[in-house]
C-alpha cells in the first residue's frame, strides 16, 4: 500500500474533479480592476436584492405587532377612542388577508416572484406613511389595511 503525501491531499482537496483545475487562483494571480469592480457591482446587486426581499418579512412583524402598542399611544387614543374603533383597528388583519392571498397568487402567476416582491414595497410604504400622518380614522385605517394586505402579497 502506498503512502500517501500531505501536500497531495491539501493539492487535491482545492481541485475541482470535473477538470483538474483549482477552485481557486494561485496566490500570484491578481484580478484585474474591472474584474474587482464587476465582483462588488454583482455582490452589491445580490446583496439589495436580498434586503428587497426582506422587506416583506420584515413588514409582516412589524404589522403584526403595531396594533398592540399603538393602542397606548395618546394621539392614536384620540382617534381610536372607542372599543368598537380598537377592535377594527387590530382585526384589519383578517380583512386584509381575504383579499392579500387571492392578490398574491394573481401577482406571482403574472408578474413573477420577484417583481411581486419588488412592487409590493411601494404600496407598503404608502400604508406606513398613512399610519404615521393619519389625521383621521379613515387614513389610519385605510393604511393598516393596505399594509396588511400587501405584507400578505409579500409572504
Amino acid at each position: 500500500m502506498a503512502a500517501i503525501n500531505a501536500a497531495d491531499v491539501d493539492m487535491a482537496s482545492t481541485l475541482d474533479s470535473a477538470e483538474d483545475t483549482p477552485l481557486y487562483p494561485s496566490h500570484n494571480a491578481r484580478p484585474s480592476l474591472a474584474r474587482s469592480l464587476a465582483g462588488m457591482i454583482g455582490r452589491s446587486r445580490d446583496s439589495l436584492v436580498a434586503i428587497i426581499a426582506c422587506v416583506g418579512a420584515m413588514s409582516m412583524g412589524f404589522s403584526l405587532g403595531y396594533s398592540s402598542p399603538a393602542l397606548q399611544d395618546k394621539y392614536l387614543a384620540t382617534l381610536l377612542n372607542t372599543t368598537v374603533r380598537q377592535s377594527w383597528f387590530g382585526s384589519l388583519l383578517t380583512v386584509g388577508a381575504m383579499v392579500g392571498g387571492p392578490l398574491g397568487a394573481l401577482l406571482v402567476g403574472r408578474l413573477g416572484r420577484k417583481a411581486t416582491l419588488i412592487l409590493c414595497n411601494v404600496p407598503l410604504v404608502i400604508g406606513w406613511f398613512l399610519i404615521i400622518y393619519a389625521t383621521n380614522v379613515v387614513l389610519l385605517y385605510t393604511g393598516r389595511y393596505v399594509t396588511l394586505s400587501l405584507f400578505h402579497v409579500s409572504t
